[in-house]
């Protein structure tokens, strides 16, 4: 003990220590987005969904899917539904017709197969969509409808158009 004393002696006083205040719980801030609903890949659904907030889905799902909000089918997501939604964002594979009253995005990494209404569109490079295109309002018309065979003036006055405004048949593959 006589070195432990010595080096007090020669340091001087010990320097005082803060007494440990106590802990305040404080509240989690407030998210600065809506709740996201996830379904993660683990998931299986069959049968219909409907969802009021932001849902994102990463399992499988059979059946129809409304969501007023973003949905978003992330890379490992397998959707076989008719899906409506406010804005669509695609990542993974979706059999199905999908209807978006602002937007759908499909992601490079798409893999579609239907039809697609909606009045804005974004296909990145990549994506792989066999289905129809229909960009503005309105349900589209049956495929007899638009094979049906056109009168002599209006082939001549539709040269170089689509057959119908604002409708493009597309089958497209990055690879």
């Amino acid at each position: 003990m006589a070195l432990k004393d010595f080096i007090a002696r020669t340091q001087g006083p010990e320097p005082a220590r803060p007494e440990p205040q106590p802990v305040v719980a404080s509240r989690p801030a407030a998210p600065s987005s809506p709740h996201t609903t996830y379904l993660g890949p683990s998931i299986t659904i069959t049968g219909e969904l409907r969802c009021g907030e932001p849902l994102r889905i990463d399992g499988s799902l059979k059946g129809e899917v409304h969501c007023e909000q973003l949905l978003t089918i992330g890379e490992k997501g397998s959707v076989h539904a008719a899906i409506e939604g406010d804005t669509v964002v695609i990542a993974g594979e979706v059999k199905g017709d999908i209807t978006a009253k602002r937007k759908i995005t499909l992601e490079s990494t798409a893999r579609v197969t239907g039809d697609l209404t909606t009045p804005g569109i974004v296909i990145q490079e990549g994506a792989r969509l066999e289905g129809r295109i229909m960009i503005g309002g309105g349900p589209p018309p049956d495929v007899a409808q638009t094979a049906a065979p056109k009168p002599r003036a209006q082939e001549k006055a539709a040269a170089g158009s689509a057959d119908v405004p604002g409708r493009a048949s597309v089958i497209a593959s990055g690879a």
